[in-house]
């Protein structure tokens, strides 16, 4: 809010109400911006940090990699222990912070915030003297000033954060989640220091009538919106209304605070501005084309085939890293195809939403020579999978083709470290739970396509078997089912898939007496399946299991096993799957990471 009344009422504190000549006010108006120029210039201060560690750290580990001796000397030691010293840090600051049950966020980023908010606090007190106004002012211009990093964060595409320190844009979306809870703070600073100089000098009824004060309660309202959706029990209830009320207030936040403040435009501008050319961005890494859907029986899990259009297989097929993802959006053409047929186009209220769904789906399957792609997703509540479902299942004796928008490709994997013998590691360990397998399948594919002799194991835990027959009909899937160190695990019973073919899975099942099953495969190269739903859909045999594995799998013995084939060896592991897979593996790895273990790990973990 830009409006003061020249009333000098005393304060029982340092800062008081004071009249300001006209050149104190122009003084004051240049230190404002100042400020809030050093401000936004020092967001860049901890991405060149973290730039810098990873130039050095990669150095280090390759200097290391060409220095690496099963019996090091006292100066490697030295080094070891220092090394070890930085990765129990890490993994420290890894870990989730939870209170009432409820996940708020990990411990980097409360330590994180908590620093950039003192700094930012900092800039809001210096130099404001007793002005009062001074400091009322200074919140919110500091505020505003890192609304074109906060923007930033969240982008898919044009993302420089992004491409500076390879990470993907989920990783960079969670410090723009940091930054707007520091930035709604120190605006709900200014909003109150505000009110309060209303109140004291008896002008409130007449300051909320005026146009400046409105647009600034206008956006106030809007900034606490947003935060209240993001919370995560709300998005978990309807992550629909966290992203379209995100998006609008997105786009209007910039228009209401130009007007709220003029000094505040600069600031509008440049956020706005990346935000839309992330938009053209992305409109660029778009194709539409006609898909095949369908649904994999006796699971809930969606097929989506994708031809990819000749001039554009460089950047969809040849360009993407295994276990990377796209985005899915149904174009208007298509929406009254995934239309309840009981419920008439005017009052479907989900098609007008197809217009903000953009559902990620990973890539599961890239085949070359054909020029497609195989994406896999698991029925969901939400109004996107639930069409598709929908579509998929229809009677029809023809395949079911459909008009889709396939944006992409992202996802963190084009940015891991090299996984394959040689690298960096010298055992790996993809751990998936469910459609999580859509990550890790590929991974392994790659790995092992790179270098046979690389030391990687998968283990991948479904409820029904078939939930695995999309690995199993796609080329090259049968060497998964054949592969020793590929361990496919049933954690269900026939009960878990409804006749309707739309039983439900995660992958690890909850209840003590779930039988495990292993799939293995036959000397003549068949395919060994378990279940009467895979017999329907692949060619195989039964096969017997012995009893003793007839249990849901020991994460700890797995990850025991993989970390036991000599301490000096650097084990990497992959998970996705589940949140309860992924937290149980963190914690067992933790134990080997606090005893001094070289571990690089990644949690491709899926939910809200």
């Amino acid at each position: 809010m830009s409006t003061e009344e020249n009333l000098p009422p005393k304060m029982d504190w340092p800062y008081q109400f004071l009249s300001l000549s006209q050149a104190e006010v122009h003084a004051r108006r240049l230190s404002l911006d100042r400020y809030a120029l050093y401000a936004q210039l020092s967001a860049l201060i901890p991405i060149g940090l973290v730039w810098l560690y990873q130039t050095v750290n990669i150095s280090s580990s390759s200097r290391r990699k060409r220095d690496y001796t099963a019996v090091p000397s006292s100066d490697s030691f030295n080094t070891r222990k220092q090394r070890n010293g930085w990765s129990k840090l890490r993994w420290w600051l890894g870990e989730d912070v939870v209170a009432f049950g409820e996940v708020l966020g990990q411990r980097d980023q409360w330590v994180g915030g908590i620093f950039w908010a003192v700094w930012l606090l900092v800039l809001c007190v210096a130099g404001t003297g007793r002005d009062y106004m001074h400091l009322t002012k200074r919140f919110g211009i500091i505020a505003v000033s890192q609304y074109p990093m906060q923007y930033m964060l969240t982008l898919k595409s044009f993302n420089p954060v992004s491409w500076t320190l390879k990470l993907s844009h989920e990783e960079t979306n969670r410090w723009h989640r940091v930054l707007a809870r520091v930035t709604t703070f120190l605006l709900s600073l200014h909003t109150i220091f505000y009110y309060n100089y209303f109140i004291h000098n008896s002008i409130l009824l007449a300051k909320i009538q005026s146009p400046v004060v409105i647009y600034g309660m206008l956006s106030f309202f809007g900034l606490n919106l947003m935060i209240t959706t993001a919370l995560r029990p709300l998005r978990k209830l309807s992550y629909r209304v966290f992203f379209v009320t995100h998006l609008l207030i997105a786009l209007g936040l910039p228009l209401v605070l130009w007007f709220h403040a003029a000094s505040s435009r600069k600031y509008m501008l440049e956020a706005l501005g990346v935000f839309l050319l992330d938009i053209g961005f992305r409109k660029r890494d778009t194709i539409t084309v006609e898909t095949t859907i369908s649904s994999i029986p006796g699971t809930s899990l969606i097929k989506i085939k994708v031809p990819v259009p000749r001039q554009r297989q460089n950047h969809f097929l040849r360009g993407v890293a295994p276990g990377a993802h796209v985005y899915v959006n149904v174009p208007p053409a298509t929406r009254s195809a995934f239309r309840r047929k009981d419920v008439k186009a005017a009052n479907n209220a989900a098609e007008v939403l197809f217009e903000f769904m953009f559902n990620p789906f990973t890539i599961a399957h890239v085949d070359q020579d054909s020029g497609e792609l195989t994406l896999v997703a698991r029925q969901r509540e939400g109004p996107m999978t639930k069409g598709l479902a929908r579509f998929a299942s229809s009677p029809s004796p023809t395949a079911k083709k459909a008009l889709l928008n396939i944006e992409g490709p992202y996802g963190a994997a084009k940015h891991f470290p090299a996984l394959s013998l040689g690298s960096a590691f010298d055992r790996i360990l993809l751990i998936a739970g469910g459609v999580g397998a859509t990550f890790t399948i590929p991974l392994y594919r790659g790995i092992v396509a790179e270098n046979p002799e690389t030391k990687v194991e998968m283990v991948w835990a479904v409820r029904t078997a078939g939930e695995a027959t999309w690995a199993v009909t796609e080329n090259g899937a049968r060497d998964i089912l054949n592969d020793p160190n590929v361990h496919i695990y049933l954690t269900g019973n026939r009960s878990s898939a409804r006749e309707d073919g739309t039983g439900v899975g995660s992958g690890v099942d909850s209840g003590e007496n779930s039988p495990l099953v292993k799939l293995g495969g036959g000397n003549d190269g068949a395919v060994a399946l378990e279940m009467n739903t895979l017999r329907k859909t692949a060619d195989g045999r039964v096969t017997g299991v012995p009893t003793e594995r007839r249990r849901r799998p020991d994460l700890k013995k797995v990850v025991d096993e993989v970390f036991g084939h000599g301490p000096e060896e650097r084990v990497a592991i992959l998970v996705c799957g589940p949140t309860k897979i992924g937290k149980q593996v963190r914690r067992q790895v933790g134990r080997y990471v606090r005893e001094g273990r070289e571990v690089w790990f990644h949690n491709e973990g899926f939910g809200f």
